[in-house]
């Protein structure tokens, strides 16, 4: 039944969000500033593309406006993401990671895929496998519907 296999699915995603990301933790706490999750997720989203107007990283991110500028306030405070008016239209919001949030997201990012791996290390390689072939497909149908 899809309903339950979907459900068991959501809640296994928070623990083993918990635990990937235990390495972000760690990077960010290398840092001067303390970085909180929903602050670093907004960090790789912005690290998606060169730059991001205000309005589409509020929607890409599902955040009100308000919301959004209070997280970029804080970040441009700790100094990762500079923001600044578009140069083909003044009233439009840019903004972008500088090279120390560029450098965060790299670590953290690297720290991610290590803590991955040995995560992963208690599978077996028949499990790798057959959980790299499910993800794939995973990724493939939810992209057509969301």
């Amino acid at each position: 039944m899809l309903a339950k296999e979907w459900n068991d699915f959501l809640n296994l995603i928070p623990r083993l969000r918990k635990k990937m990301h235990e390495a972000s933790r760690k990077a960010a706490e290398d840092c001067a500033t303390h970085f909180t999750p929903a602050q670093m997720d907004t960090l790789y989203t912005i690290a998606t593309r060169p730059e991001w107007r205000m309005s589409d990283l509020s929607e890409r991110l599902q955040v009100s406006a308000g919301s959004l500028t209070t997280m970029v306030n804080r970040l441009i405070e700790a100094g990762v993401v500079d923001r600044y008016r578009s140069r083909l239209d003044r009233r439009v919001v840019v903004i972008k990671l500088n090279e120390a949030g560029e450098e965060l997201v790299r670590a953290s990012r690297e720290r991610i895929m290590l803590n991955l791996q040995k995560l992963m290390a208690a599978l077996s390689d028949e499990d790798k496998t057959r959980l790299t072939e499910a993800m794939g497909i995973v990724v493939d149908i939810l992209s057509k519907i969301v």
